[in-house]
């Protein structure tokens, strides 16, 4: 008798920690939003309670705690009226942001979102990587895409890493179609690492896709970054591809390097 109620405790033990409502960790943490404050497994998920509310004159943090794996419709922030959202890591730890995103689309997208800057610092032991594994050479494939007038970012201190394979609409990061009114304008991204996500090699580092002739992407800087490891045997490749469409785009003191 006591060997059968110990063997039953250990089984209900056993089905508390492995059930899911215990295993999801939760790594990302949000602060300072009007709605959608709390904790939860990735980034996709805290911007969807983010996108759920209005958020007029918010200023929010997220905070990256642990690694992220996101779903396969990566995760999404759309314009949402705050005055700031910060992303950076935390915990003295490197963080990663990873997934294979579906062809077509973006690991991260700021889909029209404004004021939003993701840092990841590299002090105290705090790093970020994102990461999008998919490789293909379907329009709009990237780790970070710019789109529908997302206007006044900031990417900085991040290792960006990607595969995907066009010649012209693809890259680690996109500032992509889809503008209405503006374009996409006055984003900087700097001192950032950006190369292959594992041993597939992106066409592109970043690409500046075509708006229309009235509705420019302008305004954009690239600035202290190292461009590395973009090469496509089949087609075109470049460390930064600018198109038609596109004005006033500065590019200061860039590192390329191409696999030999």
């Amino acid at each position: 008798m006591k060997i059968l109620i110990t063997l039953f405790n250990c089984s209900l033990l056993t089905n508390i920690f492995l059930s899911p409502s215990y295993s999801n960790a939760q790594n990302v943490t949000v602060t300072g939003a009007l709605a959608g404050n709390g904790s939860y497994p990735t980034l996709s998920s805290a911007f969807s309670a983010i996108n759920s509310a209005s958020q007029s004159g918010a200023n929010i943090s997220i905070l990256i705690t642990g690694n992220t794996s996101e779903p396969v419709t990566g995760a999404i922030l759309n314009g949402g009226g705050w005055a700031g959202v910060l992303i950076q890591p935390g915990g003295g730890a490197d963080r990663t942001i990873s997934g294979e995103a579906n062809a077509g689309t973006p690991l991260i997208g700021l889909n029209g979102a404004d004021y939003v800057k993701i840092d990841g610092l590299n002090s105290e032991g705090n790093s970020l990587t994102i990461s999008n594994t998919r490789v293909s050479s379907f329009n709009g494939t990237s780790t970070i895409r710019f789109q529908s007038d997302a206007t006044n970012n900031v990417i900085t201190r991040c290792k960006i890493l990607g595969s995907s394979l066009h010649r012209e609409l693809t890259g680690n990061i996109v500032f992509g179609q889809n503008s209405v009114s503006t374009g996409n304008d006055n984003n900087l991204i700097s001192f950032c690492d950006i190369g292959p996500a594992g041993s597939n090699l992106p066409s592109n580092g970043i690409a500046f896709a075509s708006t229309s002739s009235t509705v420019l992407n302008s305004g954009d800087t690239i600035r202290d970054c190292n461009i590395y490891d973009y090469f496509n045997s089949a087609d075109m490749s470049a460390g930064i591809l600018i198109q038609g469409g596109c004005r006033d785009i500065s590019i200061l003191i860039i590192s390329f390097t191409k696999p030999e």
